[in-house]
């Protein structure tokens, strides 16, 4: 919740998309925003709880496994040195 609220592309999402589906003729816009964001809301709980339960699942296996920890960081560490030496080969524009 801390995410989606310290997210502007979150509040831009619900200031531009949800107003469409308001109807003032109905009565009580800000009732009808609230109602949709709470369906949009539950929608994607069922989604996030299976991300969290599999991301739960996976880090303890990543941790029983001492040859998948090896290969995480040796596949970590190619990547940094790869990083780094992108850095030392990119040509800077002087100043």
């Amino acid at each position: 919740m801390t995410t989606n609220i310290l997210n502007p592309k979150v509040a831009i999402f619900y200031v531009a998309f949800l107003p469409q589906f308001v109807s003032p003729e109905l009565g009580h816009a800000p009732l009808q925003l609230l109602l949709l964001g709470l369906t949009h809301w539950l929608i994607g709980l069922p989604y996030l709880c299976a991300v969290a339960l599999a991301s739960g699942s996976t880090a303890a296996w990543f941790r029983s496994s001492a040859g998948i920890r090896r290969a995480l960081d040796a596949a970590a560490g190619f990547v940094f040195v790869g990083l780094a030496l992108r850095l030392m080969l990119v040509k800077r524009k002087p100043a």
